[in-house]
């Protein structure tokens, strides 16, 4: 899908994907140190990125988890989750775009954990109010496991592809109707 909000098609997919990626980053799994939460938002991240390209995986990874800080009562974690979740939306799908095979999606999901993890270490701990260093690296282990969970997007992503083939093309152009 050619990434043009112009286009109403790209506007209706990109907002249906923020809101599935919303829904899912209200799903908790648990607390951490820092009171924040770890959620299954990434699962729709990683799909969101595999299927419809890496603007779309930063659109809907970065509004969808922002908005669930807000609107759930973290909203001191929604810039952060702005900018973490959207860059690994964008990485993990620009990847798949230059890489549209299996290990491709291995190493989609490998650079979206990693920008997960090391992301939030570097704003937990640079930012006062959370704590610093010292919490932040308390938060890894949590941002790892929920890393880990979003992986199974590339799980469903090959599924609805080999279900549904024109999915494949989605990422990449739009395909003919």
């Amino acid at each position: 899908m050619k990434f043009d909000l112009d286009n109403p098609r790209t506007l209706a997919t990109t907002a249906v994907m923020t809101a599935l990626v919303l829904g899912l980053t209200l799903v908790r799994i648990a607390v951490t140190p820092i009171n924040g939460y770890v959620h299954l938002g990434d699962i729709a991240i990683f799909f969101t990125s595999f299927a419809f390209g890496p603007w779309a995986g930063l659109v809907a990874g970065g509004l969808g988890t922002g908005l669930a800080d807000v609107v759930s009562g973290y909203a001191i974690f929604a810039p952060l989750s702005l900018v973490v979740h959207g860059l690994q939306g964008l990485v993990a799908g620009w990847i798949v775009r230059r890489r549209p095979t299996s290990a491709g999606l291995v190493l989609g999901v490998l650079a979206g954990g990693v920008i997960l993890v090391a992301g939030y270490f570097i704003g937990e701990a640079v930012v006062p109010v959370f704590g610093g260093p010292a919490l932040a690296l308390s938060e890894v282990p949590f941002n790892a496991v929920q890393a880990a969970f979003g992986s199974l997007g590339a799980v469903v992503y090959a599924a609805v592809a080999r279900a549904y083939p024109r999915l494949r093309q989605t990422g990449t152009q739009s395909p003919p109707l």
